[in-house]
C-alpha cells in the first residue's frame, strides 16, 4: 500500500465522476440471484496453509524493496510457481523508472494467463503488488522490510486464486498478476496498464488485493471496498456477489486518507477496477516496519482466506467458468521451425490441430488460424515485429503453449 501517494483527488472522483479516464471498453456485469455450486466448491477450496506458507515466505526476505538485489529472488520465486500451478503462458513485462532520485532498472511486472476458450480477446485480471517498503536507512540491501500484510497477504491471494484456477476452463482469458514498484507511486502497474490501453486491450475488470490480514480486536470481519463513481457497475457486481455467498459479511464503500493502490493503474487508464480492503480505518499499523510481520500485522488468516474467496469468486464468475473439457495436461507433441523465424513458421503435431493463436508477451491476441484437424501448418509472421512471441497451439487432444522468435 503506498502512503506517497495522495487520494484527494480520487476522493473526489468517488463523489462526483471525474479524473477517471473514460472507459476503452463498456462492459455488463453477472446479476447473481443464488450461489453456483461449482463456484462455491473452488471458494472453498482455499487453503489457510496454502496463504500461510505463502506469507511466511514472502516475508522470510530480507527485504522487497525494489531497489534490493533480493526483489530478482522474489520476481523469479512467484515466476517458479505460476509455473507450477500449471500456468499456460507466465510473462514478464519490463518498465523502466522514470524519477531521478530511484534507479532506472527493477524487477519486472509478472503476468500468469489462462487463456479463456471462447472470448480470449476479452480478460479479466487479478492484481497485486509484490514489492515492500522501509526507509529506515540508506542501503536498500540492508533494510528490514518483511511487508508481510502489505503485501505478502495479496500476493499470497492471487497466488491461490492461480492455484485454485489454472486447471479450469473459462471463456474470457484470465490474468494473475503481480506488480512492481508500487510502494514508489504505482509506477508498474501504471505501466502496465497504460500499455493496456495503447493497445485498446479488451480488460473486462481489474480485482486488487492489497494487504488483507489486519483486523482490529473485537472486529468482525468485513469489507471496505474503493472503487470511482464511474466504476459503480463493477462495484454493484462486487456487492451482489459478496451478498449472496457471504451474506452475514458487511462491505460498504470506503477511501484510504493516506495512499493509494495499484487499482487506480487501471481506473486512471479507462478500465473498470476496484479495491476490497481491509478497515480503511483500522488497518495494521505496523507496515513499512521492520515489525509487519505474520502474527503481529497479519493477526487474522480467516479475513485473508475470506478476501481471497471473494477475489477467486469474482473471477471466475466474471471470466465465465465452462465446461468445454480439454484436456490441458495431456502430453501434446508439437514441433515449430523454423525459430527463430522471420517470413513464417510451420507447425507439426501429431494429433490434428483445431486452431493456432499467436499473442504477444503483454496477452494481447497478434494472429488466430482455425484449423480442420490438419496435422501440419504453416503460419505467415510477415509484419511482425521483432521479439518473443507465445503460440497456443489447440489440438484434438490438448494444448501446447510454444515460445516463438521472430528475427
Amino acid at each position: 500500500m503506498n502512503r506517497f501517494v495522495v487520494i484527494l483527488l480520487l476522493m473526489v472522483a468517488g463523489v462526483c465522476g471525474f479524473a477517471q479516464a473514460p472507459h476503452i471498453h463498456e462492459h455488463t456485469y453477472p446479476v447473481i440471484t443464488e450461489e453456483n455450486p461449482e463456484i462455491r466448491a473452488l471458494m472453498d477450496s482455499v487453503s489457510v496453509d496454502s496463504l500461510k506458507a505463502d506469507i511466511e515466505h514472502l516475508s522470510g526476505y530480507h527485504n522487497r524493496r525494489f531497489d534490493s538485489h533480493y526483489i530478482y529472488e522474489v520476481q523469479d520465486w512467484l515466476v517458479g510457481r505460476y509455473q507450477a500451478f500449471g500456468a499456460d503462458t507466465v510473462m514478464l513485462h519490463d518498465f523502466k523508472i522514470y524519477k531521478p532520485q530511484w534507479p532506472e532498472e527493477t524487477a519486472d511486472n509478472i503476468l500468469a494467463v489462462k487463456w479463456g476458450t471462447r472470448t480470449p480477446e476479452e480478460y479479466v485480471i487479478c492484481g497485486a503488488h509484490y514489492d515492500s517498503w522501509n526507509d529506515d536507512g540508506t542501503d536498500p540491501d540492508t533494510i528490514r522490510s518483511p511487508g508481510a500484510d502489505d503485501n505478502a497477504s495479496g500476493v499470497a491471494g492471487i497466488l491461490e486464486t492461480a492455484r485454485l484456477l489454472s486447471h479450469c476452463s473459462f471463456d474470457r482469458t484470465s490474468i494473475f498478476a503481480n506488480g512492481k514498484t508500487e510502494e514508489i507511486g504505482l509506477i508498474g502497474s501504471s505501466a502496465y496498464a497504460a500499455e493496456c490501453a495503447f493497445r485498446r486491450m479488451d480488460i473486462v475488470g481489474y480485482f486488487n488485493l492489497d494487504m488483507t490480514g489486519y483486523l482490529a480486536e473485537g472486529s468482525d470481519i468485513h469489507v471496505h471496498l474503493m472503487y470511482t463513481t464511474q466504476d459503480s457497475l463493477i462495484a454493484n457486481y462486487v456487492y451482489n456477489f459478496s451478498h449472496v455467498y457471504f451474506p452475514d459479511m458487511p462491505i460498504r464503500q470506503n477511501w484510504l486518507q493516506w495512499g493509494d493502490s495499484d487499482y487506480s493503474s487501471f481506473n486512471r487508464n479507462g478500465y473498470a477496477a476496484v479495491h476490497p480492503f481491509e478497515d480503511v480505518h483500522a488497518s495494521s499499523p505496523f507496515i513499512h516496519t521492520r515489525q509487519d510481520v505474520l502474527g503481529l500485522s497479519v493477526n487474522n488468516l480467516e479475513q485473508s482466506k475470506r478476501f481471497t474467496e471473494l477475489n477467486l469468486g469474482l473471477v471466475a464468475t466474471l471470466a465465465g467458468i465452462n465446461h468445454d473439457g480439454v484436456a490441458e495436461t495431456e502430453t501434446v507433441n508439437v514441433a515449430l521451425f523454423p525459430n527463430p523465424a522471420k517470413e513464417e513458421i510451420t507447425v507439426l503435431a501429431e494429433e490434428g490441430i483445431q486452431q493456432i493463436m499467436v499473442c504477444n508477451l503483454m496477452g494481447q491476441k497478434i494472429k488466430v488460424v482455425s484449423l480442420n484437424g490438419e496435422n501440419r501448418c504453416t503460419v505467415s509472421t510477415s509484419g511482425f515485429v521483432s521479439g518473443v512471441y507465445i503460440l497456443r497451439i489447440r489440438t484434438v487432444k490438448g494444448v501446447s503453449n510454444q515460445r516463438l522468435i521472430i528475427k
